[in-house]
């Protein structure tokens, strides 16, 4: 059995007319607000940085641009899409980290580590690799 008193309310907000709807929109009160960021928020400072890596992947190694790196994750880029939802190696210098591609579109990759970093090797990461003759 249907409410009316329930029912005339629903009928009276959704047969309102162009004027009183654009009229609530000006009248911030009444709108509705955006919900906090549920996420938690990372446990360390994401670092900027623009140098290369090597991500082995179920697909093959692959030369990666790192975009930024922080103790928990990097966010890399690559000639290939790296296959979403997989577990990766991750090495720059003296970095060799277990992870898992957290997501991964056409512009990148984000990756979580398995462990966190030590602060020493992502500033370690950032020194310039020895030239080698390969």
């Amino acid at each position: 059995m249907l409410n009316f008193s329930v029912t005339d309310f629903l009928k009276a907000i959704l047969t309102r007319t162009a004027a009183e709807r654009s009229e609530l929109v000006k009248d911030k009160p009444e709108m509705a607000t955006v919900a906090k960021d549920v996420q938690a928020a990372r446990k360390g400072e994401r670092r900027r940085v623009l140098m290369r890596g090597i991500v082995y992947s179920p697909a093959g190694a692959q030369s990666v641009w790192i975009r930024d790196i922080s103790q928990d994750g990097a966010s890399v880029a690559g000639e290939d899409r790296l296959p979403s939802n997989c577990d990766v190696i991750f090495m720059r210098g003296p970095i060799f980290a277990a992870g898992h591609v957290a997501w991964s579109n056409e512009t990148g990759a984000g990756i979580k580590f398995y462990r966190d970093l030590a602060e020493r090797d992502i500033a370690s990461a950032n020194l310039p690799l020895a030239n080698r003759d390969d």
